[in-house]
């Protein structure tokens, strides 16, 4: 198959179908977590769409076609991830598809969370906690996949050494990249790891890296960021 030099999400998934299927996405209410959902939802699963408080997760479920169900899940509060898990589970479905792809970019002022800065504990933490609260219902499924939404940051900003675990509070130095490339990282490592633990499951675990995309993802990351994000903006006729 053939595609554009700019293909959509609907190119891209052009024939298939995914009647039946169950797939929970986190950060539904925006950028690449809306229009995951949108087309998802399009080719026939039922999405269950994460968001950080229930009306974000109302009001973007509202915004697609298709077979929907919002729930609040606030990564950086363990609480609300835990909760959201078990509302997740009481709907007592397989999880065809579990896509973490919510996450905070580089803010410029240094965040705690559980001791934690803010962006391993939102993009890495917050996710790995609802992994495995759902990880049974995920091998439950046919052919289950977990995606681990990384990003190239991982290479381009990393911490010396890989992951500083003696510094995750940021506590010597708040540079916000290379916080936001170690919880990236962190983000890589964990499907590595969830891929070698389900080698001899039905489930498969991926790690991507979506490219340079304007969302709102860069919100708090700057100028410079979001001059780049306007300059790499498809257009759509």
């Amino acid at each position: 198959m053939t595609f554009s030099a700019r293909p959509t999400a609907t190119e891209v998934t052009d024939g298939i179908d995914l009647s039946g299927k169950t797939a929970v996405v986190t950060g539904v209410n925006s950028g690449l977590g809306f229009e995951t959902m949108r087309v998802l939802s399009l080719r026939g699963a039922h999405v269950v769409g994460l968001a950080r408080t229930r009306e974000k997760a109302v009001d973007a479920c509202g915004r697609v076609a298709g077979d929907t169900t919002p729930i609040a899940c606030e990564l950086s509060d363990w609480a609300s991830v835990r909760a959201a898990g078990i509302a997740i589970r009481n709907l007592g479905r397989p999880i065809d598809i579990l896509i973490c792809n919510a996450g905070i970019m580089a803010p410029r002022d240094l965040k705690l969370a559980h001791g934690l800065e803010m962006q391993f504990a939102t993009n890495h933490m917050g996710h790995f906690i609802l992994v495995h609260h759902l990880l049974d219902r995920v091998t439950s499924a046919e052919q289950g996949r977990i995606v681990m939404v990384s990003s190239s940051a991982h290479n381009a900003f990393t911490m010396p050494g890989g992951i500083d675990f003696d510094h995750l509070d940021a506590s010597r130095r708040y540079r916000p990249w290379y916080y936001y490339g170690q919880s990236k990282l962190a983000n890589l490592l964990h499907a590595r790891a969830l891929a070698a633990r389900l080698a001899d499951s039905r489930a498969k675990a991926y790690a991507v890296h979506p490219g340079i995309i304007s969302t709102g993802l860069g919100r708090e990351s700057g100028f410079l960021l979001n001059m780049l994000m306007l300059a790499t903006r498809p257009t759509h006729k």
